[in-house]
């Protein structure tokens, strides 16, 4: 099994600096809260231990885009976007 996470960065989800966002920078981030939750579940039954992470509906700055991509990865390594 391989576990992959992908990031939603659309606006739907509104200011990332208002609490109440999905993206809020702090301490109650709920996508970092869900992430950690099935990661620790699933992370024993993944082989190799790396996991792949994309971010859709955002701005790759890792490749100099300035244009909304909807699949990057969040390392900026697209050949090995394993973390």
């Amino acid at each position: 099994m391989n576990l992959a996470i992908a990031i939603d960065y659309t606006a739907s989800n509104g200011d990332p600096e208002e609490q109440d966002c999905l993206h809020f920078v702090g301490p109650n981030n709920q996508y970092e809260a869900a992430i950690n939750m099935v990661g620790t579940i699933l992370e024993p039954y993944d082989y190799d231990k790396l996991f792949p992470v994309f971010g859709f509906g955002g701005i790759d700055q890792f490749n100099g885009s300035t244009r909304i991509n909807h699949c990057f990865p969040l390392n900026g390594l697209t050949n090995h976007p394993s973390v």
